[in-house]
């Protein structure tokens, strides 16, 4: 019998020791069931009825200090300035105030983070390589998010929580805040402001100016030479004479009465007579081995507005004047302008002047002189 009992266990061990498993669980989930109580609903109910019936031991308790928070928040966003060798004050933490020590020396490098205006390392005695300082104004937090950071607002007098004045122009040179502070000029200096042919831009293509009128013939007189001039356009009598020394004087098609009497029909051309150049020439007739003689005279003119020359030769009916080509600046409530080379004009009340007009294949180009500064900029 007791060989037989042996037997059972050895061959049923692992259902015994499942079973016994399984009852060991059950009676956990029953005392868990039976400590929640007879349900959820129940237990919230009396957890409810306890905090209700909770009396505080102490009342009036005084609210929360916060100040140790807000200094805590104050270091992150400002942090805390530590002392370095050879300044007042400095600050590792801010690194648009610092730049890396530039010490060459691979085996004792520094390599530390020290003042952005430092002539010399506080730390290895190292000169630091000549270049322009660090504008810490141009770096750092922007409160208003309106382009302009605070450092440089709080610079000039601006407020930083006010997102209007990267808009306006305090010192009236058509520039805004935002404008001034990217080109890194002086928003209060009317004087320090972007360069206004950045603003000036190519408005048409390129056309030339000819004359009026062309050099017909000149007839020998006894003091000289009468020069004769066709004059272009309806308006005008076919043809205007003048000695030299003399203005070319145009004559009205149709002259004008007023009340009976004939106005004064004469209209100044703006060119003068400077001189007679007379010249002949052999050259081949056309379809002929034959030279005849051909006649290749030129005046000299000169406009009496500016004083421009310009050499006319006889029987060529379109002469070139100028090129001449329109721009387009976009400040101060926009303004167009005829240039040509040699033209100057001026942008509020600083003058430039038109350097030289090219067109090549890509389209026209056109070299402006600042007369303040002699710089230039080409517009494409």
């Amino acid at each position: 019998m007791v060989s037989s009992k042996q037997n059972f266990f050895a061959e049923h061990y692992d259902w015994l020791v499942a079973g016994a498993g399984l009852l060991l669980l059950a009676g956990a989930a029953a005392l868990y069931v039976t400590s929640l109580g007879s349900s959820p609903d129940d237990a919230r109910a009396e957890c409810e009825r306890e905090l209700k019936a909770y009396v505080p031991a102490h009342t009036g308790v005084a609210p929360a200090n916060i100040k140790l928070l807000n200094k805590s928040l104050d270091g992150i966003s400002n942090p805390s300035l530590l002392k370095v060798p050879g300044e007042k004050e400095g600050c590792f933490l801010a690194s648009e105030g610092r730049v890396f020590c530039q010490n060459p020396d691979m085996t004792n490098r520094c390599h530390r983070p020290i003042p952005a205006k430092s002539e010399k390392c506080p730390f290895c005695g190292y000169a630091q390589p000549s270049m322009k300082p660090v504008d810490v104004t141009r770096v750092g937090g922007d409160a208003d998010n309106d382009g302009l950071p605070d450092a440089w607002e709080n610079k000039y007098g601006f407020n930083p929580n006010d997102p209007a004045d990267a808009q306006q122009d305090p010192d009236g040179d058509t520039f805004t805040n935002l404008e001034e502070f990217e080109a890194k000029t002086d928003p209060k200096d009317p004087q320090s402001h972007p360069n206004f042919l950045d603003s000036l831009a190519i408005a048409s293509d390129l056309r030339k100016e000819t004359l009026p009128f062309w050099f017909k013939m000149a007839n020998p007189i006894r003091d000289g030479y009468r020069l004769t001039f066709e004059v272009l356009g309806k308006k005008y009598r076919n043809v205007a004479t003048a000695l030299v020394g003399d203005e070319i004087v145009f004559q009205l098609a149709r002259p004008r009465f007023e009340k009976g009497r004939m106005l004064d029909d004469k209209v100044k051309s703006g060119w003068r007579v400077v001189k007679y150049n007379k010249k002949e020439e052999r050259v081949l007739r056309k379809g002929s081995e034959q030279k005849t003689m051909v006649d290749v005279s030129t005046v000299d003119l000169e406009r009496v507005s500016d004083k421009r020359k310009l050499s006319v030769r006889v029987g060529v009916k379109s002469v070139a004047v100028e090129e001449q080509i329109d721009l387009q600046w976009s400040r101060g409530g926009g303004k167009k302008l005829t240039v040509t080379t040699g033209s100057e004009f001026e942008l509020a009340d600083r003058k430039y002047r038109v350097k030289k007009i090219l067109k090549g294949a890509k389209g026209c180009e056109v070299t402006i002189t600042d007369l303040k500064d002699d710089s230039e900029k080409i517009l494409q």
